[in-house]
């Protein structure tokens, strides 16, 4: 939500990538079912599931880097439809 929004860089590795939510049942004869019951989005309505959330920068930006990106995103932002300021 913090990418998303511009709100924070992101820094370090991409994530793992679970974005599904599974509730298991025990049915009476023992065995088990899994059952995929939702997926996690980001605001952008991104799936995450197997590719996770790509970071930013894989190293600390400088700060001239980070105000870059930064206003980049609030310029990608800003061009998507839907936005109000």
């Amino acid at each position: 939500a913090l990418q998303d929004n511009c709100r924070a860089l992101l820094v370090g590795n991409r994530t793992y990538g679970k974005g599904l939510i599974q509730s298991v049942y025990e049915l009476s004869d023992g065995s088990g079912l899994v059952l995929t019951v939702g997926k996690y989005l980001t605001p952008n309505r991104t799936d995450i599931d197997r590719s996770g959330i790509q970071p930013d920068f894989s190293a600390r930006p400088s700060p001239r880097m980070a105000a870059k990106a930064l206003d980049a995103c609030f310029i990608s932002q800003r061009q998507a439809p839907g936005w109000k300021a």
